[in-house]
């Protein structure tokens, strides 16, 4: 099937760049895809060392042991955070979320925060627009 391109500026395509939908089964490129941000294929990276809040997808590399608060990521986000530091570091549960619970086996706790251990990785998977499951490697 054939892809359709329609519009004025935004979309490359041989050297001819347009804006618009992009329409049909499949998209097929040989080099970069990048948006506003970064490469799509490559998750977005952020280095944190105070304490923020953070709702996006992508990788946090956090060498400060700050304080992170979850904001309002949409439904799907997916977030991997690694402390490097020897001091454990706190998410707390942002307002839009009305649950955080670890991904333990049987756990139904709903936390308003958790500690994230010393040089360890962490996964927060968003489920529903308001719920996140925490897993990790030191995750209390």
């Amino acid at each position: 099937m054939a892809t359709t391109i329609s519009g004025s500026s935004g979309i490359n395509t041989q050297g001819v760049t347009s804006s618009g939908t992009v329409s049909g089964t499949t998209v097929t490129s040989s080099g970069d895809v990048n948006d506003s941000v970064s490469d799509v294929r490559t998750p977005r990276y952020s280095s944190i060392n105070t304490a923020t809040t953070i709702a996006n997808e992508g990788v946090y590399y956090c060498s400060n042991a700050p304080t992170l608060t979850l904001g309002a990521p949409a439904a799907g986000t997916v977030m991997t955070i690694y402390n490097d530091n020897g001091s454990s570091m706190t998410l707390n549960r942002g307002s839009t979320l009305t649950a955080m619970r670890k991904g333990a086996d049987n756990d139904t706790t709903n936390n308003t925060s958790l500690t994230l251990g010393a040089y360890s990785t962490t996964t927060i998977t968003i489920f529903l627009a308001n719920f996140a499951l925490v897993t990790g490697t030191d995750v209390t």
